[in-house]
């Protein structure tokens, strides 16, 4: 769960031009070749993107960041803070995480908190955060084509970017500390009356 109170967005907005975000190790699993090569595919709508973390892969992300000419339109910050991933996502519009294998990403759920849209891989826990279309997308990990559609979508469409982010918000009160620590409550009361 999130402490839904100290993960507050405040008003939610889009940004000119829209932000989208990474936050996650440079490695095979997380996928971060795929974040380059969709974005690329919409390089002609405006956008930024702000890739934290760092990893083996780190060096072919660069490599393909300047093959494609988008140095200007990407920042690697390399690690960060917790509290500088949060003001990152304050300042940002999509979370982009097209990982190959996932548990219940603790980012993608702050993320969402924060009233981020979601662009996310068909896997693991990454599910459990997405109602298809309403507060993001999910995509095969490998569908570059899939995730520059959803991309297009939400960047070519600043009013359809703040429903699905208003949604998102929404939707991460289900992940709330204090609901899921009260359930918890419920239950163990229930296993000690029930002995």
């Amino acid at each position: 769960g999130v402490d839904m109170e100290a993960l507050d967005p405040g008003e939610i907005i889009v940004n000119d031009p829209p932000q989208v975000v990474f936050a996650g190790r440079f490695m095979p699993q997380k996928n971060p070749l795929q974040i380059v090569e969709a974005l690329a595919s919409v390089a002609d709508l405006p956008w930024t993107c702000v890739m934290m973390g760092d990893g083996p892969l780190r060096q072919e992300v660069e490599e393909a960041i300047v093959r494609h000419g988008l140095n200007e339109r990407f920042t690697l910050p390399g690690w960060v803070t917790p509290e500088q991933v949060i003001d990152c996502y304050r300042k940002s519009d999509i979370f982009f995480m097209p990982s190959l294998s996932e548990g219940l990403p603790v980012v993608g759920v702050q993320s969402m908190a924060m009233g981020l849209a979601l662009v996310l891989g068909a896997v693991g826990g990454n599910v459990e955060l997405i109602e298809d279309g309403v507060n993001g997308y999910l995509r095969s990990s490998h569908d570059q084509e899939g995730y520059a559609t959803v991309l297009r979508e939400m960047l070519g469409d600043p009013e359809r970017l703040l429903e699905v982010r208003q949604a998102s918000r929404r939707m991460a009160a289900r992940f709330d500390l204090k609901a899921i620590v009260t359930a918890y409550e419920e239950l163990f009361e229930q296993a000690v009356k029930g002995w």
